[in-house]
């Protein structure tokens, strides 16, 4: 596929209400979005790192810089035939996954509509349908998040994630595992503790939880390791995961039990795929994630849920759970009569186009139209 044109945007989409982790409460999500072309065919993706470097080293701004000043006009002009070019194009580039699966994500929706086929199909996704679970950010008032969970089991919700951080007391995930005694549930902490809490966190070993996600720094595969050690839960790895040699170290370690699988925080659509299959492999869980992305970022995680790898109800949202107004067309949707999963689309190339009006309103910056 010849690369005709290239167009990155940086928006801020506003939320409902601010989501709350250990990183503190956000109003709105930073999120860069990718535009290709070839020929008559278009491919959208999108990687939303966040506002500021908190999740990562990157943040919306640093993201659409390196794209617009350095990735797209290397990319405009060339033939790309297969993802092994794509990735030769950047790889002097060091980390910076997120800039890395905004272009990735965009070629193989684009080269889905020139072939004619679904993302699911180069995921090498089976599932027609996808289920997902619920999350609940940091919430103070105990019997809020209790009344926020029952409605979400009630309603047949599968798995239910609570964010957790220093001031969770584990008295309230005590309440919350009494008051539902036989629903799957899991805390993901965002690297907030030290090898110093883990004498805390083993208090939530007798809860039963499915996992403790991310409760060390990124780079302490050796305190996760001797926290796997001393728990029954797994530990399940999300920051720490941003490439092939790192889950291959966990394994080897013994850090962890479950990965979370983001495309952008790992480079891409074809490496989330393949840590996908190596955590089988190694008989290990697999989730896949989101970072609170718009149906362009979502409908990649979807298709990357529909494989057999991915053991664990999906981070996966339609857009009307957080934001004021969806950002594109034929958002992921539940079939009929089931609230806690996705069809699996069989569109070729990317099924989500942005609103132009919703580009504009939610604009910050703009690459304009990179071509030769």
């Amino acid at each position: 596929m010849h690369i005709d044109s290239a167009r990155a945007l940086l928006l801020r989409m506003p939320l409902k209400v601010p989501w709350k982790t250990s990183f503190g409460a956000q109003p709105d999500i930073a999120t860069v979005v990718v535009r290709l072309t070839s020929g008559e065919a278009t491919g959208w993706g999108e990687a939303a790192p966040g506002t500021w470097p908190l999740f990562c080293g990157e943040w919306g701004q640093s993201t659409f810089a390196l794209l617009r000043d350095y990735m797209l006009p290397r990319l405009v002009g060339a033939t790309v035939d297969d993802v092994d070019q794509l990735t030769g194009l950047f790889a002097e580039i060091r980390e910076n996954t997120f800039a890395k699966a905004a272009v990735e994500t965009a070629w193989w929706a684009l080269r889905g509509e020139v072939e004619q086929r679904p993302l699911s199909h180069y995921a090498g996704g089976t599932r027609a349908t996808v289920p997902a679970g619920a999350d609940f950010d940091i919430h103070a008032d105990t019997d809020e998040l209790l009344a926020k969970i029952a409605d979400a089991v009630g309603s047949g919700c599968p798995r239910v994630k609570l964010k957790m951080g220093r001031r969770t007391r584990v008295d309230q995930l005590r309440q919350v595992r009494r008051a539902f005694p036989d629903a799957t549930v899991h805390v993901d902490c965002n690297a907030t503790f030290t090898r110093d809490d883990i004498d805390h966190l083993a208090l939530l070993d007798p809860l039963g939880l499915a996992m403790i996600e991310q409760p060390m720094a990124k780079d302490d595969f050796l305190g996760h390791a001797e926290l796997q050690r001393r728990l029954e839960t797994p530990v399940c790895l999300d920051e720490s995961i941003q490439s092939r040699h790192h889950l291959e170290l966990a394994l080897e370690l013994g850090s962890c039990g479950f990965v979370n699988i983001k495309p952008g925080r790992l480079g891409g659509f074809r490496i989330a795929a393949e840590i996908g299959e190596l955590a089988a492999r190694a008989g290990i869980g697999a989730v896949v994630g989101n970072m609170l992305e718009s149906p362009i970022g979502a409908h990649v995680c979807l298709a990357l849920a529909s494989c057999e790898w991915a053991t664990y109800p999906a981070d996966l949202f339609a857009s009307e759970r957080f934001f004021l107004k969806p950002l594109a067309a034929n958002d992921i949707v539940s079939p009929p009569g089931s609230d806690w999963e996705f069809a699996v689309p069989t569109t070729p190339g990317h099924p989500a186009i942005p609103f132009d009006d919703v580009l504009s309103e939610w604009l910050v910056a703009d690459s304009g139209e990179v071509t030769t």
